[in-house]
């Protein structure tokens, strides 16, 4: 069963982070406090998102660190991207595991093209190398030469 995104999806390159993830782990029972659920417990949260700052300098940065040709309507970052695991005022932009370091995919594989060219050796003893068909060689051989025999 695949998970279906709430709308709130960590907008980095190749990061699945999104809302329907993280409200199936509040869900789920705290090990340290064992009746509690994540929710309600004082753990800390596995991760949170932030929106893209309204001041022009700061879209900026952000925008730039995330190498977005078209960005969404409504940005948010996962806290996995930020160095104290959220922007502070050391550390305001996204920094970590963008994911634009590692080299893109392959789409598709790419085709060996195999030699069809053949050597033979003709009736004088000489070497050659060209491409030769099936009815060229037997042409050249003299088995099928197309006169009655």
């Amino acid at each position: 069963m695949s998970l279906r995104s709430s709308g709130t999806t960590c907008a980095v390159r190749g990061c699945h982070n999104n809302r329907t993830k993280l409200n199936l782990w509040l869900k789920q029972e705290c090990y340290d406090h064992k009746p509690l659920t994540k929710s309600q417990c004082s753990c800390p949260q596995w991760f949170s998102f932030y929106r893209l700052p309204t001041a022009e300098q700061d879209r900026r940065i952000w925008l730039r660190n995330l190498y977005l040709k078209k960005p969404p309507k409504t940005l948010y970052v996962c806290s996995f991207h930020f160095v104290d695991k959220k922007p502070t005022a050391e550390n305001p932009y996204p920094t970590l595991w963008l994911g634009y370091y590692r080299p893109p995919e392959k789409k598709r594989r790419t085709l060996q093209r195999k030699d069809t060219s053949t050597v033979y050796t003709d009736e004088f003893g000489g070497t050659s190398s060209e491409a030769v068909s099936y009815r060229d060689a037997q042409i050249r051989d003299g088995s099928n030469t197309g006169r009655p025999t």
